[in-house]
């Protein structure tokens, strides 16, 4: 049975190479390793740059959330929380987070703390 990770995967293939002859160079494996930053079963949702890009291309509508300029020194705790909690891929950049998923984005924003719009809704 496959997780919702790998189904993720496998439509984002479909959908990015459909009838293009660069789908038979671009097996399941190799995306989902690329795309992925987390490849375990019950990894979260962080996308590499790569996957970002994938799906940038596709055209999914993203949010993105702008980082403090400290947010360095919390950001290891803030991102274990964020690849356990979230329900949506995410990137993570060197100056933004960005969501794809429109509610996670609009609660962080109205927040505007990571680490408390964690807390207070996952805690």
């Amino acid at each position: 049975m496959q997780n919702r990770k790998e189904k993720l995967t496998r439509t984002f293939i479909a959908l990015h190479f459909d009838g293009s002859t660069e789908r038979a160079n671009l097996d399941f494996k190799t995306a989902f390793q690329s795309w992925w930053y987390n490849t375990r079963e019950h990894g979260g949702y962080r996308l590499t740059s790569t996957g970002f890009k994938v799906l940038k291309d596709l055209k999914f509508e993203y949010w993105d959330f702008v980082l403090p300029e400290n947010f360095a020194r919390k950001n290891k705790r803030i991102l274990l929380g964020l690849d356990r909690k979230l329900e949506f891929p995410y990137y993570y950049g060197q100056k933004r987070l960005s969501f794809f998923g429109s509610q996670e984005a609009m609660m962080a924003n109205l927040t505007g703390d990571l680490e408390q719009w964690l807390n207070n809704n996952f805690g």
